[in-house]
């Protein structure tokens, strides 16, 4: 849990109260900001920053003033802030500052260039102090209406502990409140990255400003510390209660407790593993020996069981069988009681020895003689008995010298069955077969094995594979495939292969093929990254709310946004684009607008839902009729008549309290008030910023010399008083005395109807799941249902066109119908980087230069918009364009929205809040209307 206590003093009422700093209530942890920080000539050495006096005469007290100053904590002082922050469960920021009115600045600042970790920030334009933090690598901001830069001392507390924030003021507590997360504390992987640039952008610790010209403070700063451990504002203001335990101890604790609840039930595992083990040793304790046929084995021991060879491992027995040695003879046997076959003996006779069962040639007719174990037997041969049957005439049978039997010409003897190899070819002889190996296999025929070919080049056994082949061996024969990167010319050749122009790569679109030898390489095209095979876009300028890079330096902005770099709003307003009832003006806002009923409406529900109805100004007491005439209502206005009154009725006006005469004027800064026959009305001046002595306070965007420059976009800039949306937060162009700042605020959500809302990682608001905002554009799926046009009923999914707007069509697309906006007739697209979105951007240039104060009373108001929906449930509001989201998908929220009955109006707010319903923005009075899509 985090705490956050921000101890302002307000205007103090006696001045004792600063006179001297107090003593800490106890000892404890702590950094001085500005301990050991050279004071000697502090000015020379950061142009800004200088010496001052302080209520407290013994601590350093320093002014911030200028645009140009970079007043950075030296390393050291960084290191030990890091330090403590990582270590200590809870920490208190105590200080003492006097801040120049309307200045928005940064006080304490942990920052890596534009990117706050950890910020306290003070806005005088709006009141409000704010907490910056990140935690799981979104930043957070929360806010509080405490306003400090008036100009007069204050003390301040900023206490972390845990997830809960406390603000503090004059030593008072004011606010306490439980923050999102708990904020990072831990930032040594943040603050060990480098970078080349002056500052190195990497984290750093600031005083006074966020970055280089970013969040300047102006004024005085004085006893800036970081106090270690709970309560830390006790050092500043001893006398405050504190509560015990505090919530970073209560975290502390949680933390020790989950650790400890993990660590247990670790040893709990290991134990229950360590005892299976056990478990198994002791079975095998005595289960080691092995036990066959009454016979015990022990462990280790290998004995023979016929023709396996079994042995006892741990207990069980394992067989194999028995590897027998190669034979070399012709005819091995297996002897009787033997599991290998072996050589008996061989036969020498004339010479030449012969193995066992090789027939022995004698050279005698009508004796065989046989090799049997080292013995020659012979047996002779009868021909009349022991000579095969012939099946042909005597007159063709025919001797063979040296053969007893005669033979027939023409014998089949291979059909006759034979014992040749598969891999071998059976030839008829004359006298008997022969067997021999087919080619690719080597062997007597009886016997064939296949021939690696590829052991070897060239020869009867070797291959004949070419260049930029390899040879791959198969049965019987071999293949000679070609190198990678390389295509065959035949059987044997190969030939280096292009494919970069033969297209046979795989580079992305946008890279570029460059051959090599036997291969390729993909680069990347300039303007795009990657490894060549996948290639993206590259923008110089991040692409912001939400856009998306689709070229190189080309974002794809989403719906609302417009610039080169997605960084500008589209004032809805001013295009005319919006949709507001004939009797609501519309209001523009970064990245969305609303729709408020004018002046001398006010909104009320009907049957047909909200709308907005004339206001009696005289029943309510808003009018300013003097009290001797008459007040009588009008649609969205008053009269004053003395009509029946007598002398003594007047004309006059009563404004303020104060009676002004009939034709009198009331002038304000910016603002002129006319009294005409007792009703007060009051008019800005136009803002001709051709005019050389046109009102730069009341016409800031006339101001060319005040400029913002974007937080990232460093070519981007902003005239005073224009918005624009930066990390989920609404900024604004200030114009102040030391010239432009930037504020920056939490964005506006509109509250969500579901119990369980979600906020994904590019979300900046929290959304429901089933929100119809968040569909897509396009058809739908799903059948849905009709929706109700002109009278009668549309299928879902149907289009079509209306007449005499070649800007518009109409889908069905429950619960409201899509308007549709199309390339012809000039129509306005929401997609960056069209002519017409150019075109557009001129308009709204154009717009508001010259026709800024243009009434909208005097704004033609179109005709009603059709319901997109005839339901209860959708009649009840106004159904306007969502915020919040920065996914890069197009589309992102849908909205209804209503065309504009009046120019840009000047910036205003709502006198009530709007309503808003599934995270798109309602308001009360008029109908929901046509989608504008692209």
């Amino acid at each position: 849990m985090l705490v956050l206590v921000v101890a302002v003093g307000g205007l103090l009422t006696t001045a004792s109260a600063l006179a001297s700093p107090p003593a800490p209530a106890f000892p404890r942890p702590h950094i001085d900001l500005f301990e050991g920080l050279s004071t000697h000539n502090l000015s020379d050495a950061i142009p800004g920053v200088n010496l001052a006096m302080g209520p407290h005469s013994t601590g350093t007290a320093i002014s911030f003033e200028g645009t140009d100053r970079k007043f950075l904590l030296p390393q050291s002082v960084f290191s030990k802030v890091v330090d403590l922050l990582s270590s200590s469960p809870e920490f208190t920021l105590t200080l003492s500052l006097q801040q120049r009115e309307g200045n928005v600045g940064s006080i304490f600042s942990l920052s890596n260039g534009s990117n706050s970790y950890l910020e306290l920030q003070s806005s005088g334009y709006k009141n409000e102090v704010r907490l910056h933090y990140t935690h799981g690598g979104r930043t957070f901001v929360e806010s509080f209406q405490v306003h400090l830069a008036d100009g007069v001392w204050h003390r301040l507390a900023l206490w972390v502990s845990g997830a809960q924030v406390e603000l503090l003021v004059d030593c008072k507590h004011h606010f306490k409140r439980v923050l999102h997360a708990s904020p990072d504390r831990n930032f040594t992987n943040v603050s060990s990255q480098q970078s080349d640039s002056e500052f190195g952008d990497q984290l750093a610790l600031w005083l006074g400003q966020r970055y280089v010209k970013h969040s300047l403070f102006m004024g005085i700063l004085q006893d800036v510390r970081v106090v270690a451990g709970p309560h830390g504002y006790l050092s500043q203001c001893p006398k405050v209660d504190s509560v015990c335990p505090t919530c970073g101890q209560f975290q502390l604790l949680q933390a020790t407790v989950e650790d400890l609840t993990a660590r247990v039930n670790q040893l709990v595992q290991k134990l229950e593993a360590t005892e299976a083990r056990i478990r198994v040793v002791e079975e095998c304790d005595c289960q080691k020996s092995c036990r066959v046929n009454g016979s015990v084995h022990s462990d280790g021991a290998t004995w023979q069981r016929d023709c396996d060879l079994c042995s006892c491992v741990k207990g069980v027995v394992q067989c194999r069988p028995v590897q027998c040695p190669e034979t070399k003879c012709k005819n091995p046997v297996i002897a009787p009681g033997d599991c290998c076959p072996s050589c008996l003996k061989q036969c020498y006779f004339k010479g030449v020895f012969y193995d066992h069962g090789e027939q022995v040639n004698n050279e005698k007719q009508c004796v065989e003689c046989k090799c049997e174990n080292g013995v020659l037997r012979c047996t002779r041969i009868d021909p009349r008995t022991m000579c095969p049957e012939l099946q042909c005439p005597p007159e063709q049978q025919f001797s063979v010298p040296d053969k007893c039997c005669k033979y027939c010409p023409g014998t089949d003897y291979c059909a006759k069955g034979h014992v040749c190899h598969p891999n071998a070819t059976c030839l008829n002889l004359q006298t008997e077969y022969s067997c021999q190996c087919n080619a690719g296999f080597h062997g007597n025929g009886r016997v064939c094995k296949d021939v690696d070919e590829c052991r070897e080049i060239g020869g009867r056994l070797g291959h004949y594979c070419g260049l930029n082949t390899i040879c791959r061996n198969s049965q019987g024969s071999y293949k000679c495939e070609c190198l990678p990167g390389y295509k065959r010319v035949d059987a044997f050749n190969c030939r280096e292969h292009n494919e970069c122009s033969s297209g046979d790569h795989k580079c992305h679109p946008h890279a570029t093929c460059i051959n090599t030898e036997g291969s390729y390489s993909c680069h990347c095209n300039p303007g795009y990254a990657g490894d060549g095979f996948v290639c993206h876009p590259v923008c110089n300028e991040t692409c912001q709310n939400g856009g998306v890079c689709v070229a190189p330096n080309a974002c794809s902005c989403r719906r609302g946004f417009t610039g080169p770099s997605c960084e500008r709003d589209l004032d809805e307003c001013a295009l005319g684009i919006a949709q507001c009832h004939e009797a609501a003006t519309c209001v523009n806002q970064p990245g969305w607008y609303y729709c408020t009923c004018k002046p001398g409406y006010r909104s009320a529900s009907s049957s047909n839902g909200p709308v907005c109805i004339d206001e009696d100004e005289c029943a309510s007491e808003k009018a300013t009729c003097h009290s001797t005439a008459k007040c009588m209502n009008t649609d969205g206005s008053y009269q004053c008549s003395c009509e029946g009154r007598g002398p003594e009725c007047s004309l006059s006006c009563i404004f303020n309290g104060v009676e002004v005469a009939d034709g009198g004027q009331v002038t304000s800064k910016c603002e002129k008030c006319k009294c005409e026959a007792g009703q007060i009305v009051c008019h800005r001046p136009k803002c001709d910023c051709f005019d050389p002595k046109v009102n730069h306070d009341c016409c800031p965007e006339c101001d060319l010399a005040t400029q913002c420059q974007h937080q990232e976009l460093h070519n981007v800039y902003f005239r005073a008083g224009e918005q624009w949306l930066y990390k989920c937060q609404t900024c604004e162009c200030l114009r102040g005395e030391s010239g432009a700042q930037i504020d920056c605020w939490k964005m506006d959500c509109p509250p969500v109807q579901c119990e369980h809302p979600v906020v994904t990682s590019d979300d900046c608001c929290p959304r429901c799941e089933d929100d119809p905002c968040t569909l897509y554009e396009g058809n739908s799926s799903s059948p849905g249902q009709p929706c109700p046009y002109a009278g009668h009923y549309v299928v879902s999914g149907s289009e079509w066109r209306i007449a005499g707007d070649n800007c518009t069509s109409c889908r069905c697309k429950v619960p409201y119908c899509d308007r549709l906006v199309s390339n012809s007739a000039f129509c306005v697209h929401r997609m960056d980087g069209s002519a017409a979105v150019m075109a557009t951007s001129a308009l709204v240039l154009l717009i508001s230069w010259t026709t800024a104060s243009s009434s909208s009373s005097s704004s033609s108001a179109p005709s009603r918009p059709r319901p997109c929906h005839s339901s209860p449930q959708h009649r009840k509001h106004w159904l306007i364009r969502a915020v919040g989201d920065r996914r890069t998908r197009r589309r992102r929220h849908r909205r209804c929205r209503y065309r504009s009955v009046a120019d840009k109006p000047q910036r205003q707010t709502l006198s009530r809040p709007p309503i808003f319903i599934n995270n798109c923005t309602l308001l009360e009075g008029v109908k929901p209307s046509f989608q504008q899509t692209d």
